[in-house]
């Protein structure tokens, strides 16, 4: 009677634990969920790396430009400010996201100041994402704030 009662407690343990377990993986977000902020060095060392950006455009964007927006994403929405100019309340615009692999999603969004759907496609590595930016096709990264 003991050796029966105890394997059938065995298994309703462990039907709990897979239950819990699938639970909390269920909780979790998607790894592009998060608050990202530009990373100045990172993005520099990308920019250097393309030669045939005029030396006037790399003076204007080693000067501060990069390493100031932050990006708070959510699963279907996301916000945007500079560091100093967060709003009391951010206001979270939709986008549609379509995970290309488990480090690189494509995003949709409509931006108001174009007319136009943007879409771009973020590739993430090392607690980072990274993007394709300007004409010369180097990359912007964004790092996971803590």
């Amino acid at each position: 009677y003991n050796g029966v009662m105890s394997n059938r407690m065995k298994q309703i343990l462990i039907l709990f634990i897979f239950v819990i377990s699938t639970q909390s993986n269920a909780d979790e977000s998607p790894f592009y969920v998060g608050t990202w902020q530009s990373n100045e060095e990172k993005t520099l060392a990308s920019m250097n790396e393309v030669h045939d950006i005029p030396e006037n455009t790399k003076l204007f964007l080693r000067d501060n430009f990069f390493g100031r927006l932050v990006n708070v994403v959510r699963e279907d929405t996301f916000a945007a400010y500079f560091i100093g100019e967060r709003p009391d309340k951010l206001v979270f615009r939709p986008y549609d996201v379509e995970v290309l692999s488990n480090s690189t999603i494509r995003i949709t969004y409509y931006d108001e100041f174009t007319d136009s759907n943007v879409i771009q496609t973020l590739t993430f590595e090392e607690n980072c994402y990274s993007l394709h930016v300007s004409k010369w096709n180097f990359k912007e990264y964004f790092c996971r704030e803590n």
